[in-house]
């Protein structure tokens, strides 16, 4: 071959490669600007973020968390040249940075950056303020979210450990430069290399997408996919007895009604904060639904476990009230301990430790140890929550009497409840199903239906020529505020032969709203009807005094607990006031919770007209009823 055609093929050569290198160049520049974080620097947060003359760069503990988190995204965090004092404003302002970094809280003006992120107290003239980054405006969303991500997973080791050795420099590998060595090694290597970069790029976009679908992007923590997925493949069978599971929450719901979205989401985020920085290594915490925190941590025993979680809820009482007095004792939590659920999966675990919230909650506590007992009784609720009103229609729930003596110990009347006889339970009191009534507003058909067997039964007295005797029949004021109630009593009664005024509509309390209004007309039309009027559990709950006043009440029950209470001189007090306020509006009085001889003797030194207890009757099935009255009469 000529020198001229060696000069043409050298040429060609040259354009190749000239050609190769600028398509490398192209994707490395794309690669780079699409992974260069770009951080405002606070220059004078020493030991959090300060920048160092000496070396020209900033140092601290930031530079070191950003290190790690570059480790776990990929991202390059470049600070910015600017380390003048008020730059941080400035370029948050101009929306010339990604980050802006270790700065106080309240310092930067809250409409150029968006989700704070704590890092540390520190103590400035003898105050201790709280030092955070935010992501500015221009951050993507990506950003946001996989940098909040690794952020969270830093556990308050680490960041002690960066804290103690803060003078390390900032360091970090180059990737760019990396990759120009290999351009040098020629222009096959640039080309597979490039095509290295570039697969490992695109793999890395989709294991975020992936990773990005197990974290929330408003929180930056993870959600319900990152809980199964750190439950399932991050605890061992081997390390699960170490672990436990709290459910920590708040009734969302509600708060969202009485304060609005964006303030439900504020206390999210403050929660989220919070706990963030209670997350230790090898434990995960995440916002799997509306204001429902999982939070996996460890523990050595159970009363270690105990200790942390009243500290953290304690902790977080605490925190939260330092915005807003409403939100003090906002939030419960319920404890899950694995080892003494070790078959346990993420859902199950999860509902175990649900119940033990829902217990806390209905024990006003800040937080309860989910038991199999309380599981169990859980489970048999939700089989009679399904079976209740069927049962209704079926008849299975039986009319019981507990007889009422007057001053001389005879039978004067009774009260009636009821039992449910259920196939599969066995026999069960009230306790065990009025609230799931409440709950699912059965209790009407229920209160009906009890109703109609007191008419039975006091048209089969009548007949017996027991139709002197009252039967007080109860009645929540969810029941009684049905627009039809009083038709509908009328209707079931007009079945049935007997003295209406031998009837006694009992208003007992429930926790469910009701309308006063309505409620005082239902029952003076049940006056309208005959009926008589009596008023549950007078000086407790949710009864007040003002019931003497708004509606036409004959009888008052005096509740157990005040009658106990009389057993001193102070207790006795209260209720010789009670019965003269209500003989003074002639309301006939009856005490209940009489279960001994004493508290009969202490009832008797009273001018209350009616006796209710245990010491007398017990409630009894109508058979067993009828034999006790046949016996007492003899």
């Amino acid at each position: 071959m000529n020198n001229r055609n060696m000069g043409l093929v050298r040429t060609i050569c040259i354009y190749i490669c000239i050609i190769v290198l600028s398509m490398f160049l192209a994707a490395v520049h794309s690669f780079a600007s699409e992974s260069t974080v770009y951080v405002a620097g606070n220059t004078d947060m020493y030991p959090i973020e300060y920048y160092d003359d000496k070396s020209g760069q900033f140092a601290g503990l930031m530079p070191q968390l950003y290190a790690v988190i570059s480790e776990k995204t990929g991202y390059t965090f470049q600070y910015l040249e600017d380390s003048s004092p008020h730059a941080q404003a400035r370029l948050a302002k101009n929306g010339q940075a990604d980050i802006i970094s270790a700065y106080l809280e309240e310092a930067i003006d809250e409409q150029y950056i968006k989700t704070p992120q704590f890092v540390s107290n520190i103590t400035i003239d003898g105050r201790e303020r709280r030092v955070c980054f935010a992501f500015s405006n221009i951050a993507s969303e990506e950003i946001v979210s996989k940098v909040s991500a690794a952020f969270s997973e830093i556990s308050a080791e680490q960041k002690l450990t960066f804290l103690s050795s803060y003078t390390r420099e900032y360091g970090g590998v180059n990737r760019i430069h990396i990759l120009f060595v290999y351009v040098l090694g020629g222009i096959l290597s640039v080309v597979l290399l490039t095509a290295t970069v570039l697969a490992i790029h695109f793999g890395r976009k989709r294991k975020a997408a992936q990773d990005d679908l197990m974290i929330h992007p408003q929180y930056g923590i993870g959600n319900d996919k990152y809980y199964i997925y750190c439950y399932d493949n991050l605890i061992s069978d081997k390390s699960k007895s170490l672990y436990y599971l709290a459910y920590i929450s708040f009734d969302e719901e509600t708060f969202n009604r009485r304060y609005g979205g964006s303030e439900t989401q504020t206390v999210q985020q403050y929660v989220a904060a919070f706990l963030n920085q209670k997350t230790g290594a090898a434990e995960y915490l995440a916002l799997v639904n509306a204001g429902v925190f999982a939070f996996l941590y460890q523990s050595s025993n159970k009363p270690k476990a105990e200790e942390r979680i009243k500290r953290i809820m304690d902790e977080l009482d605490v925190y939260l009230s330092q915005f807003k007095s409403e939100y003090t004792n906002l939030f419960s939590a319920g404890v899950c301990a694995l080892e003494e659920n070790m078959d346990c999966d993420s859902e199950s675990a999860f509902y175990n430790a649900k119940q033990g919230y829902l217990h806390a909650v209905g024990h006003k506590l800040n937080f309860s140890f989910s038991t199999q007992t309380l599981v169990a009784e859980t489970h048999q609720n939700e089989r009679l929550h399904h079976r209740i009103t069927q049962a209704i229609k079926d008849g299975e729930f039986q009319l019981y009497l507990q007889y009422i003596v007057n001053r001389k110990g005879e039978i004067y009347g009774a009260e009636a409840v009821s039992r449910w006889q259920n196939p599969q339970e066995g026999l069960l009191p009230p306790s065990k199903y009025i609230e799931l009534m409440n709950q699912t507003g059965a209790v009407t058909a229920h209160d009906y239906y009890i109703f109609s067997q007191v008419c039975k039964q006091l048209a089969k007295w009548e007949q017996d020529g027991l139709g002197h005797m009252f039967i007080s029949c109860n009645f929540t004021r969810y029941s009684i505020t049905a627009p039809d109630f009083s038709n509908h009593i009328k209707e079931i009664a007009e079945r049935y032969a007997f003295l209406h005024s031998h009837l006694i509509i009992e208003v007992t309390e429930d926790s469910r709203s009701h309308n006063p209004k309505l409620l005082q007309e239902n029952l003076q039309k049940c006056k309208a009807l005959g009926f008589l009027i009596a008023l549950d559990d007078i000086g407790s709950g949710y009864s007040s005094l003002s019931d003497l006043y708004h509606y036409p009440i004959d009888y008052v029950k005096v509740e157990r607990d005040i009658v106990l209470n009389a057993m001193d001189s102070r207790g006795k007090m209260l209720l010789d006031g009670l019965i003269r306020l209500a003989h003074s509006m002639n309301i006939t009085v009856l005490c209940e919770g009489v279960e001994t001889e004493e508290h009969n003797k202490m009832v008797l030194s009273t001018d209350c007209d009616l006796i209710q207890g245990f010491y007398y009757s017990r409630a009894l099935p109508l058979k067993e009823a009828k034999k006790f009255l046949k016996e007492h009469r003899q």
